[in-house]
């Protein structure tokens, strides 16, 4: 058997001793997990196409995280 056979096997025998409650929390559980593939799957987007060809200069973008946080570097020197 492969390890997914076997762990089902194992998840399986655990269920059977669960109570109604408990598998419908397992069950909602399992839709979670789920719905959270699907979206991270979905978030996955091809900039290539739009952006070919394009010069992107990321230093406004850095300097603003840089001064974005800079108070937080100072409060931790001066704390």
């Amino acid at each position: 058997m492969d390890k997914a056979a076997l762990k089902k096997r194992e998840i399986y025998s655990k269920l059977t001793s669960l109570n109604e409650q408990e598998l419908g929390t397992i069950a909602d559980f399992i839709d979670f997990m789920r719905q959270k593939k699907h979206l991270e799957q979905a978030k996955i987007l091809k900039m290539e196409g739009i952006l070919k060809g394009h010069d992107i200069d990321l230093s406004d973008l850095n300097k603003f995280k840089e001064d974005t946080w800079k108070h937080v570097d100072e409060e931790s020197l001066n704390g």
